[in-house]
Parts: C-alpha cells; sequence; structure tokens
C-alpha cells in the first residue's frame, strides 16, 4: 500500500467517526426534547393556567360554565391526551371558560388529595387525575376523572353534550 492509500483511508476514517460522533450527539438531543416536552403541559399554552394551591382563589372567579381540568406533568401519554383535547376546545369555541391546574409539585405530597377532595365536593369518591371538573356558575356540577382509564376527548364531548354545550 503507498502512502496515499494510507492517508484516504485515514481520511475516511475520520470522516466515519466524526459522523458517527454527530449522530449520537443529534440522537441524544431529539432525545433530550421528547423528553422535555412531556414536562410541559401542551394546553397551558392556550388556556388560563394556574397552581394547584391556587385554586381556591381560581374558584371564587369562575362564573358561568367553566370546566377546570386538573392534571400533572411528565408524562406523554397526557401529553399526547392534551392535544387531543385542544382540538375539542377550539372546535366547540370553549378555550376560554378552560382552566389548567397544574398539580406537578403537589403530586406526591399527603395532604394533595384531601385538599382537592375538600375544595371539589363532586360525588362520593376521590379524583383521579387527571380529571376534569365542570363548573356551573361557581358550583362543581360533575366530572370525567381517569379512574377508568385516562380520559380521551371522546369523554369530554360526553360532559359537553351532557350539558349541551356543545358549540358545534
Amino acid at each position: 500500500m503507498s502512502k496515499r492509500e494510507k492517508r484516504n483511508y485515514i481520511k475516511l476514517g475520520i470522516i466515519l467517526l466524526v459522523t458517527i460522533i454527530i449522530a449520537v450527539v443529534i440522537a441524544n438531543l431529539y432525545r433530550n426534547y421528547d423528553n422535555n416536552k412531556a414536562n410541559k403541559s401542551y394546553i397551558s399554552k392556550y388556556v388560563s393556567s394556574i397552581q394547584c394551591k391556587d385554586l381556591s382563589n381560581a374558584m371564587l372567579e369562575l362564573s358561568g360554565q367553566n370546566y377546570l381540568y386538573i392534571s400533572y406533568t411528565g408524562n406523554k401519554n397526557i401529553f399526547e391526551m392534551e392535544k387531543r383535547l385542544r382540538k375539542v376546545l377550539k372546535q366547540n369555541d370553549l378555550e376560554d371558560n378552560f382552566m389548567f391546574v397544574d398539580c406537578s409539585s403537589d403530586i406526591n405530597e399527603e395532604n394533595h388529595v384531601s385538599y382537592l377532595k375538600d375544595l371539589l365536593t363532586v360525588g362520593n369518591r376521590e379524583l383521579v387525575l387527571p380529571a376534569i371538573i365542570y363548573f356551573k356558575d361557581v358550583t362543581p356540577t360533575d366530572y370525567i376523572d381517569s379512574a377508568n382509564g385516562l380520559i380521551d376527548e371522546a369523554d369530554f364531548v360526553q360532559l359537553l353534550d351532557q350539558y349541551e354545550v356543545n358549540k358545534k
């Protein structure tokens, strides 16, 4: 083998090595982006949002027909469900009547469940988050939660139909 051929093989090896390094870096960046997007609520960009600790004050300001969406972040399935839920909100022009309550920081606290149960007396069982609570004139009237699996947009549409809120 001549010196020229050796140099070409060395150049080829360096190019392959650099290409592999770039591919690994890009894959890691994408994986981090994909994991981090679930740590932010998709729906919070389109509706008003509050922290769980501010829920009692926010409930005083509700009037007419409103929906509280109580959830947490960090779950890809919930993130995807929020995308579908957003479409229903947009179709029915309900973004102004919908509020996201972020309980991510409080989800593991013991008093969190009792706080929600005392504040939101809808039904006789504990809410399983995520949940959507329908308010009519400051009073929690009905709800859907994740007791039987993650909420989907069909559950929400059924709640809208039940109280004739659909604007389709």
